[in-house]
C-alpha cells in the first residue's frame, strides 16, 4: 500500500541502473574489430609483420593476426578500418605524484592546498594523464588505495593507478616539507604538501610502523627517501637518508607482506648501494651514479626510474620561479649528468623505465621526457622504457606495454611510428589519434571509432 495517492507501483525502467548500489559502475565496452593497423612491438622494437586485425572482446586483446586471415569476432563487434594507422600499447610513466595538483604558482604555495581542493584537482590531473597516452601510471607519494578503486570503479576517469600510499621520509629527509626553522615535526597549517607525498618516520619501530600502516592501507610498493633532493628544503642532495637498520627493516616488512616491491629516492652513488644493499630494488632519479653502480644494478636486476625533463622545465619560463633559490642550486647539480648516467645505465644493461615525476601545471609537459631521452639514446629503447620495461618492473608483462593476445586493450592510434621518431609521443595534439584503456575509447579522432568514456 503507498501512502500517496497517485504514486507509481513499479519504478521506471530507465532509472534501474542508476539505483544500483554503485551506479557508476559501466557495463562492458563493446566489442572491436580494429583492421589494416601497423602494429608496434616495443620489446622487439619492430612492426609486426603485415597490416594486422586487433580484436577486442570485453576489454581485452583476443588476437593479432593479419588482416587477411578472418578474424575471431562474430558477428556483434564493430570494425573499424584504421587505414594503415601505427597502434601501440598504451603508455606507462613509473614516477608521478598525482596528488600534486595545479591552481599555484610555486612550491612554497603548494604546502598550503587544502585537502579538499587537493582531491578535486587530482581528478583533473588523472583524466589529463590519460588522454596523453598514459593508461597505466605509478604514484610514487601520494595517491592512495582509494583513488586507484575510483578509477577502477569508473568514479572518476584516468590511468591505471599503481600506488604506495605515502613515500618514508626520515626528519629533515627528502619527505619532511616542515620548515627548518620549526625544530618540531608537525604537518603545519592545512595539511598540505608535507602530508601529501610523504610522512616522516624515525627508528625501527616507527618505520616499521608507518610501513605496516601503508601496506595495510592498499599500497602496491613502498618508496623509500634515501638521499637528498631539490625540492626538500634541509637535505643536500650528498645526504645519505635513514641507516641500514631502518632500511632493511623496510625492505624485510615488504617482503614478509605480500613479497611488495620497495624503491628508494636516490641520485648519487652513496644513496643508491646504500639503498641496494639493504634490500631495495628500484632506484628513482640516479643523476649522479657511476659506471660500477649502473654495473652493479644490472648484475642484481635494479630497476632504475630516471626522471630528467622535470629539471629543465622547472626553471624555465614560465616556471623559472617556481624553485626558491636554493633549490635551484640542487636542481642544477643533479641536471648536469642526468642525460650521461642515462647513457651508462643504458650501455650497462640497467632496465630503465619512464618517469616524468612533474608537479602543478607542470603535470602538462609529461610527454617531453621522451624528447629529452633522444638526446642520447635511440627511439626503440626509449619506448620499452615506457611499454615493456615498466611492465616487467610492475609485475604486469601479460597485461600491460604489449599488443598480444590476453593482454588489456590498452592501446594508443598514431599517425607516425615511434620506433622511427620517440618524439612523435611528444606531440599527442599532432600524431595522437586515439587512446583506449581496457577497450574503452576515451578520446578519438579517427573515423568510426567513437568515444565511449
Amino acid at each position: 500500500m503507498h501512502l500517496y495517492p497517485g504514486a507509481p507501483t513499479e519504478t521506471r525502467p530507465s532509472l534501474l541502473p542508476k539505483l544500483a548500489l554503485k551506479p557508476w559502475i559501466k557495463s562492458p565496452p563493446d566489442d572491436l574489430i580494429l583492421t589494416n593497423a601497423l602494429v608496434v612491438q616495443p620489446s622487439t622494437g619492430t612492426i609486426m609483420g603485415a597490416r594486422q586485425t586487433i580484436t577486442v572482446k570485453k576489454g581485452l586483446i583476443v588476437s593479432v593476426k593479419p588482416t587477411a586471415l578472418k578474424s575471431d569476432d562474430g558477428d556483434k563487434a564493430k570494425t573499424v578500418d584504421l587505414n594503415g594507422a601505427y597502434v601501440c600499447p598504451g603508455l606507462i610513466d613509473c614516477h608521478v605524484h598525482v596528488t600534486a595538483v595545479p591552481g599555484v604558482k610555486n612550491m612554497s604555495e603548494f604546502s598550503h592546498i587544502l585537502e579538499q581542493d587537493i582531491n578535486l584537482r587530482t581528478t583533473y590531473v588523472l583524466k589529463e594523464m590519460l588522454l596523453r597516452g598514459f593508461t597505466t601510471v605509478r604514484d610514487t607519494g601520494g595517491a592512495s588505495k582509494r583513488i586507484a578503486l575510483a578509477i577502477e570503479e569508473g568514479l572518476i576517469q584516468g590511468p591505471r593507478l599503481v600506488q604506495c600510499g605515502k613515500a618514508l621520509s626520515q626528519t629533515g629527509g627528502h619527505g619532511d616539507f616542515t620548515p627548518g626553522i620549526s625544530g618540531g615535526s608537525a604537518a603545519g597549517c592545512c595539511g598540505g604538501h608535507s602530508s601529501t607525498l610523504g610522512r616522516v618516520a624515525d627508528g625501527v619501530p616507527q618505520v616499521l610502523k608507518a610501513t605496516r600502516e601503508e601496506l595495510k592501507a592498499g599500497a602496491d610498493f613502498i618508496k623509500i627517501m634515501v638521499g637528498g633532493g631539490v625540492a626538500s628544503e634541509t637535505d643536500a642532495i650528498e645526504t645519505v637518508q635513514y641507516t641500514a637498520e631502518e632500511i632493511r627493516a623496510i625492505t624485510t616488512t615488504c617482503t614478509q607482506m605480500g613479497g611488495k616491491m620497495t624503491t628508494a629516492h636516490a641520485y648519487t652513488v652513496d644513496a643508491i648501494r646504500h639503498a641496494i644493499d639493504n634490500g631495495v630494488s628500484g632506484i628513482e632519479h640516479g643523476n649522479l651514479m657511476d659506471s660500477a653502480t649502473a654495473k652493479l644494478m644490472a648484475a642484481k636486476g635494479i630497476y632504475l626510474t630516471p626522471t630528467l625533463s622535470c629539471y629543465g622545465i622547472m626553471v624555465r619560463p614560465p616556471f623559472e620561479d617556481f624553485l626558491p633559490p636554493d633549490g635551484k642550486v640542487k636542481n642544477a647539480q643533479v641536471m648536469a649528468q642526468g642525460l650521461e648516467c642515462l647513457r651508462i645505465a643504458h650501455e650497462a644493461g640497467v632496465t630503465i623505465c619512464y618517469g616524468s615525476d612533474l608537479l602543478t601545471s607542470l603535470h602538462a609537459l609529461q610527454t617531453e621526457e621522451f624528447a629529452v631521452r633522444a638526446g642520447v639514446l635511440p627511439s626503440p629503447a626509449i619506448l620499452k622504457h615506457a611499454t615493456t620495461n615498466a611492465a616487467r618492473m610492475l609485475g604486469k608483462s601479460s597485461l600491460v606495454g604489449t599488443v598480444s593476445a590476453g593482454a588489456y586493450a590498452d592501446l594508443l592510434v598514431l599517425n607516425a611510428n615511434p620506433l622511427e621518431d620517440i618524439t612523435v609521443l611528444d606531440r599527442p595534439e599532432d600524431h595522437l589519434l586515439a587512446v583506449m584503456k581496457q577497450g574503452r575509447v576515451v578520446s578519438s579522432r579517427v573515423e568510426g571509432l567513437a568515444v565511449n568514456a
